[in-house]
């Protein structure tokens, strides 16, 4: 071996004494390093069979081309020469998500090796025949620059293989619609080019998983002994065309008989009043949907108290068409959380990941604290994703693994809007939700239009010293030009929170504001030019839904009482009220639809002054959409708007999703807003559909909206757009 050439030399010094070691030539491995590696340390005897050793442990490493050993006067010497490191790495026809795969299996600095550009190319060509892109051929273009290698990764994809036929046979008593529905791999559908059309590319971990669909379909319609053959798949690469076949054998469909439950331990469950919520219910068709569903219900109401571990199981006996079904549990023991462990976090600190996580150290599992812990991790809006995984140490013991995926948290956006009424505008924003991995939130803000100009700086804490107390404050200065007024307002607001319990917070408002008020087109409400705004506000906000953007599970539920007199002029109470509802039918009906609902009422009382600026309107996204922003109030006997003491919104959606992976989703509303002084006596509806973006610099809404009993002279906004707003 060459590693062994360079050993000669040495015979002649055998069992001389080393008076010191020098390693030259290292770059990716420290000195420190090496003299662990070495077998040989100062004032050792020279032994050539540990010198041959410590060589060949130094090849394993992969990062050297050649090693040579030399000894001088009692100084053993290791002379390295390095292989070349990747200095930069370009790319050629490859799509961004490819790149962001890529980005943690090869990155700068990393020593140059065939064996590694092998997994990357089985890698690559791995990821387009997933997609059904076949044939797929990767290049590796090597430029030698600065003692470094400059990689070239070029892609030349493979062309697509279209389903022209499918075909199941077997199939008597369904519908092959309905299965083809459950499957990935279709044949292409008339006008399949079209968006939202099936075009027929063969997508090879379909072919992987659609089998199992299929059985699943049988399954949840009571076909108890349902077989389906392995797919047989025949592609033509010479037009690109292929063929897929599957043979099903139906079998008898089976109804429900008796349900039951059969446990270990006694005392633990409930069991006649847990079989009132199961799914499964005798007498109906055996579904494994309701199945599934049901053993996660149990294994909850089971692992909430400890037992992490517990099996269930579905004992099915067949008598006749009927399928009598035990639900059998083995509980095992209670497991303790011995370590929780955070990884992913490259920005946030492992306090403010770890005050949202109520699995600690100690505690006893629960299923339920697991799942809190999740979605108080995403409420943070810090994340992309979030994993909690469990590590078994032993029979009561375990290690939680939370791996975060951290999301873009900070933003710097200047752009240009346009509406109907404010027209152009120009914004700016300066904003970071999470400093120095902090959790601590900061929001620098310019958005001035034709109509408005505004800018604010708000700084809070959601963990005060990493208590249960929170701490934010905002200045501001607001320029409005409405309908029937325009103001100038400009304050400040300090407002300090408690952490009630897991979901609920409490907090307490003190704002300072001075008002000016010009150009009021009312004639029957008394007003002042220029006013002060004391205010204190307590508040209580309960939530637990599941994610920052875009819920699917859960509800937020709020309310405030605003009382304007501490001083100043301004001399009103208001009191709020709102709340939003998250339901997915997936839990129940295995479809990704998500069922919305809010509401929000406010009431005013006029104390001494109640300014047309602090009087309620409605209209617009977040209100009653398909009608201009804050143009729906009550009117003076000119028919100018002076708003309302009382209002009440209602809003219903129906979700569902044009790309789960990339967060597009398309919603379906109806909006009912109600405002008066007294009776809200006005009432505007509308309906319309909405599409959702979550992207990186946060969510796109557009909106087309068509107004229900609207009046002569309303403002109708028919399309809207928005920025950074949710539901």
């Amino acid at each position: 071996m060459k590693k062994l050439l360079f050993l000669t030399p040495l015979l002649l010094f055998a069992n001389d004494t080393i008076k010191n070691i020098e390693f030259i030539g290292l770059k990716h491995i420290s000195t420190i390093s090496a003299n662990e590696i070495s077998l040989l340390h100062k004032g050792d005897e020279l032994d050539l069979d540990k010198v041959n050793k410590t060589i060949k442990d130094f090849y394993k490493y992969g990062y050297f081309k050649n090693i040579k050993a030399e000894f001088d006067n009692g100084v053993l010497k290791y002379e390295f020469i390095e292989k070349p490191a990747i200095i930069q790495i370009k790319y050629k026809n490859v799509s961004n998500d490819l790149k962001d795969l890529l980005k943690d299996k090869i990155k700068r600095g990393m020593i140059f090796s065939q064996a590694k550009l092998d997994e990357i190319k089985k890698f690559i060509v791995d990821y387009y025949d997933a997609k059904g892109e076949f044939n797929t051929v990767v290049i590796f273009d090597k430029k030698f620059k600065y003692n470094g290698i400059v990689l070239t990764i070029k892609v030349n994809k493979g062309l697509e293989v279209v389903i022209n036929n499918l075909k199941f046979y077997g199939v008597k008593k369904e519908s092959i619609d309905d299965i083809k529905s459950e499957i990935v791999n279709k044949n292409r559908d008339i006008l399949g080019w079209l968006p939202f059309r099936n075009n027929g590319v063969f997508k090879l971990q379909g072919l992987l998983t659609d089998r199992d669909s299929i059985k699943n379909y049988y399954l949840s319609r009571g076909y108890l002994d349902v077989k389906v053959s392995k797919p047989l798949f025949v592609a033509n690469f010479d037009n690109n065309k292929a063929s897929l076949e599957y043979k099903i054998y139906e079998g008898s469909r089976y109804k429900v008989g008796k349900v039951g439950i059969s446990i270990d331990k006694k005392g633990i469950l409930n069991i006649d009043k847990v079989k009132k919520d199961l799914l499964l219910i005798s007498g109906l068709y055996f579904n494994i949907k309701r199945v599934k569903k049901d053993i996660k219900l149990l294994r909850k109401l089971i692992a909430d108290q400890g037992y992490a571990y517990v099996k269930i199981y579905p004992d099915i006996k067949k008598h006749g068409k009927i399928a009598d079904v035990t639900y059998k549990i083995i509980t095992g023991e209670k497991v303790y959380i011995s370590d929780v462990i955070i990884k992913g976090n490259s920005k946030t600190l492992d306090r403010v990941i770890r005050r949202n996580v109520y699995l600690s150290p100690g505690y006893l599992y629960s299923l339920t604290d697991k799942e809190d812990s999740i979605n108080a991790l995403k409420r943070t809006g810090y994340f992309d994703d979030v994993k909690l995984k469990e590590i078994p140490i032993d029979a009561t013991h375990m290690k939680i693994l939370v791996e975060v995926k951290e999301g873009l948290t900070g933003s710097l956006k200047a752009g240009i809007s346009y509406n109907s009424y404010s027209k152009f505008g120009v914004n700016l924003s300066v904003s970071e939700r999470n400093i120095f991995g902090s959790g601590q939130a900061l929001s620098i803000n310019w958005d001035k239009t034709t109509k408005s100009n505004s800018y604010s700086l708000s700084l809070s804490n959601p963990r005060v010293l990493d208590s249960k107390y929170s701490l934010s404050t905002t200045i501001y200065n607001k320029k409005f030009e409405g309908y029937s007024y325009d103001s100038d307002r400009r304050g400040f607001a300090v407002t300090v929170g408690r952490k009630l319990t897991r979901h609920t917070n409490a907090s307490v408002t003190y704002g300072y504001e001075k008002t000016k008020l010009t150009n009021v087109t009312d004639t029957e409400l008394d007003y002042k030019e220029n006013s002060i705004k004391s205010y204190i506000m307590p508040a209580v906000n309960f939530n637990n839904t599941d994610d920052y953007w875009f819920p699917q599970h859960g509800m937020e539920l709020g309310t405030s009482l605003e009382y304007a007199g501490i001083g100043g002029d301004q001399k009103y109470i208001k009191n709020r009220v709102y709340g939003k509802f998250f339901y997915s039918l997936e839990d129940r009906f295995d479809i990704i639809t998500i069922l919305k609902y809010k509401f929000r009422f406010a009431n005013a009382i006029d104390k001494g002054y109640l300014p047309i600026n602090e009087r309620f309107y409605i209209g617009g996204l977040g209100s009653v959409r398909g009608y201009g922003y804050g143009s729906i109030a009550p009117k003076d006997s000119e028919g100018e708007l002076i708003g309302g003491k009382r209002m009440l919104i209602n809003s219903a959606e129906i979700s569902v999703p044009v790309s789960v992976r990339k967060k597009m989703w398309l919603s379906a509303f109806f909006d009912n807003g109600r405002i008066g002084e007294r009776s809200m006596n006005i009432v505007r509806s509308s309906y319309g559909v909405s599409f959702d973006w979550i992207t990186p610099i946060g969510p796109l809404n557009f909106t087309w909206a068509k107004p229900i009993g609207n009046k002569e002279g309303d403002r109708i906004r028919t399309f809207e757009f928005s920025i950074g707003t949710g539901f």
